[in-house]
């Protein structure tokens, strides 16, 4: 299919009216973070996960580590080969997930380090396992927390669980939410960095359709 045709094909503009809200938000959430107008709601939620009992941090500290990549990567790579072997017609998806996660790493690193945008502060850090890294620090001289990797990461493990192992939604979709609650409960991130990830995956979620649909119309 040549690029005009493509370009009118209502699944491709469909995926994109999709995504492009959005991305837009997504925009706007960054010109918001820059001028500093989520201090108060990211301060006020984070001030709201202190002063828990230690049992909760300690839960969530070990809970969330379990969303470090060094964790999630084997994983998925181990699924991911077996998939690809087992199931051919989802070759294009699965290439889709994984450029999914390299270039989402990516991006967040580069705007980890490039973002005037400050981690939460001493005050709300309450990881008692802090320093307890296989790969530390596995972000290279950043100075911002937005977005959250984590975030980012289990919610596209949720997508490629809903695809594919359907069984263990609820368990996966559980497993996300309290490590999104967690990181900031811990520290690691504001609740903006959280909301940010989010959109990032909601931008990515229509085109995993259209890169199964538009393969299936080929076969």
């Amino acid at each position: 299919m040549n690029g005009s045709a493509l370009l009118r094909s209502s699944p491709w503009r469909q995926a994109l009216s999709a995504s492009f809200p959005f991305f837009l938000l997504f925009l706007g959430l960054i010109l918001l973070l820059m001028a500093h107008r989520t201090v108060y709601p990211d301060r006020a939620l984070s001030m709201a996960l202190s002063g828990l009992p230690a049992p909760f941090y300690e839960f969530w500290a070990i809970l969330c580590r379990s969303g470090n990549v060094e964790i999630e990567l084997p994983i998925l790579m181990v699924a991911g080969t077996l998939l690809w072997r087992q199931r051919r017609e989802e070759r294009p998806v699965l290439l889709f997930f994984l450029a999914a996660l390299f270039f989402g790493t990516l991006l967040e690193h580069l705007l980890k380090m490039n973002l005037p945008r400050y981690a939460p502060t001493e005050e709300f850090q309450h990881d008692p396992l802090t320093g307890w890294e296989i790969f530390y620090p596995a972000h290279f001289h950043v100075i911002s927390s937005f977005p959250s990797g984590h975030t980012f990461r289990v919610l596209l493990i949720l997508l490629f669980v809903d695809r594919y192992y359907p069984r263990l939604r609820f368990a996966v979709l559980t497993w996300a939410l309290l490590i999104m609650a967690g990181v900031v409960a811990l520290g690691w991130h504001w609740s903006s960095d959280v909301a940010g990830s989010v959109l990032l995956v909601l931008i990515l979620r229509p085109w995993i359709d259209y890169t199964a649909n538009h393969h299936q119309k080929k076969i």
